[in-house]
């Protein structure tokens, strides 16, 4: 039983889908808890299918703590742990091969469709009876301490639906009818916790646990969906819903319990604690209702917020970032650079002979001359460099962690790159490629003087124009010091002009 267990398991590993198994939660900090919550109830899954293996084991073995867990109690049928086991599988292998989840599901349906014609047709009579075993004759003759009850028999109804329409991507209604599991497996817990058997009436320990185990992992797993996304939110709607869940349902449980043990009367008790959790989870529904009101709502004003950031951050033709968004660029990497130090290269760029493309060609390619070498700047530079539409046909290029070799090595490499490239021309009058060179300007920021760093990269800028465009050149400061040229720099400019010459 023990190999079968760790066999069943370790396919269920083989198909978890990757994005469950390998979750960095600094990468999604802003997820956090839904990537927890889905996490876990990946995790909850497998705890179900071990947990339904080993009241198998204890059935076919005769071991009683195994499906009774208290003495004289209650116990968990074996078709019941048998269902709860394929509606795991079932809930795993929708990930990956559908089609044996489905049959899976089919199954768990036929056999509760049997069950319930059997019930109808002759409630008062055993639906399996095997004389083979006294042990197993004791099992299916269903015994009142060793039967499938109704609570499970729902349970495992609203289990099978909501996989289902997890499935055909009703999440509203899947995390529905999980949580009505959920209450159906709360109700029972409290009844085992306060000893009051008509609130678990036939429903195993071991029953309780397997359907409050499935329920939380179908949650879990549909935290990213629906009504559970808007309470694990972690924007205003969710950080609200969260309180008020904590605070009345310490409070309602708190004051229940209070009351429940001052009552003498058992069968009022009983009566008392149903409404006390019938009031909890009335609670909760309201305002988780409200916590998906309330999201909707703030997504739609976050995703108009986002859209007017994109307006004030970002160049509508290019898609570049425009000056305002560049500059909040670049007080972020100073105070990166205040703290770890390094160099910080700055590039202007501006296309060549633009205005008589824009004569000859017209605007609309004029445009397009612009998105063109915007888009291949963006490409052509590292991930942690920004790239800035400065103005009209002028870029400008952050490089973080550069310094002034680097810089020249880099300006070389993209007038060179933007150089070799030809631009299609397709409109009425022409029908021809349009070559695009750039002159490029490059200097260093020193000590958080940006101003500074502009006026020296539009200096070296208009040297660049000055010696006959499609060129680089430069004007450095070094760190700490007054004057406006390193020698090294002033040499890698020197020896770049000169290879220009000779080229």
């Amino acid at each position: 039983m023990i190999c079968t267990l760790r066999f069943v398991l370790v396919i269920c590993e083989r198909n978890t889908p990757m994005n469950l198994q390998f979750i960095d939660l600094h990468t999604e900090p802003h997820r956090s808890l839904i990537v927890v919550a889905k996490k876990t109830g990946m995790q909850l899954t497998y705890l179900v299918i071990s947990l339904a293996c080993c009241v198998l084991a204890g059935h076919l073995l005769d071991i009683e703590y195994l499906y009774r867990p208290v003495q004289d109690g209650p116990s968990t049928h074996p078709l019941t742990a048998l269902l709860f086991l394929l509606l795991a599988m079932a809930l795993l292998f929708q990930f990956t091969h559908r089609s044996v989840s489905l049959g899976l599901q089919f199954i768990v349906a036929s056999i509760l469709a049997s069950l319930f014609m059997v019930n109808a047709t002759s409630p008062d009579q055993p639906f399996l009876s095997l004389s083979s075993s006294k042990h197993l004759a004791d099992i299916f003759n269903l015994q009142p301490s060793n039967r499938l009850s109704g609570n499970s028999f729902v349970v495992i109804g609203c289990m099978l639906f909501s996989i289902w329409a997890r499935k055909r991507r009703h999440h509203i209604l899947c995390q529905a009818l999980a949580l009505m599991s959920l209450c159906i497996a709360t109700t029972a817990l409290i009844g085992y916790a306060y000893h009051t058997p008509a609130l678990y009436q036939d429903m195993s320990l071991f029953t309780v646990t397997l359907s409050f185990f499935l329920a939380a992992s179908v949650l879990g797993i549909s935290a990213n969906r629906g009504t559970v996304r808007a309470a694990l939110s972690p924007h205003l709607g969710g950080q609200i819903v969260r309180i008020q869940c904590i605070v009345g349902g310490v409070f309602f449980f708190g004051t229940g319990y209070l009351v429940f043990r001052s009552l003498a009367n058992a069968q009022v008790s009983s009566l008392f604690g149903s409404y006390m959790i019938a009031a909890c989870w009335f609670l909760f529904v309201v305002l988780m209702t409200g916590a998906s009101v309330f999201e909707q709502t703030d997504r739609t004003r976050r995703k108009l917020e986002k859209k007017l950031r994109a307006v004030a951050l970002y160049d509508e033709l290019t898609q570049l970032l425009n000056r305002r968004g560049f500059k909040q660029i670049i007080d972020q990497q100073l105070a990166h650079q205040r703290r770890v130090g390094g160099g910080m290269g700055l590039m202007l760029v501006d296309i060549d002979h633009f205005k008589q493309v824009n004569d000859r060609y017209g605007h609309d390619i004029g445009d397009k001359v612009i998105q063109h070498v915007a888009w291949h700047l963006r490409r052509l530079v590292r991930d942690t460099d920004s790239v800035c539409r400065y103005g009209g046909e002028e870029f400008a290029i952050l490089l973080p962690h550069t310094d002034p070799e680097g810089v020249i090595i880099a300006a070389n490499t993209l007038q060179h790159a933007i150089e070799a490239l030809s631009m299609p021309l397709f409109n009425d009058s022409h029908s021809e490629t349009l070559s695009v060179t750039v002159s490029i300007g490059c200097s260093n920021v020193v000590n958080g003087l940006t101003e500074k760093a502009f006026k020296r990269a539009d200096e070296a800028l208009y040297e660049s124009k000055r010696a006959g465009r499609n060129c680089v050149s430069g004007r450095f400061e070094a760190p700490h010091s007054d004057y406006s040229k390193s020698r090294k720099a002033h040499r890698s400019r020197h020896f770049f002009r000169t290879a220009k010459q000779q080229s």
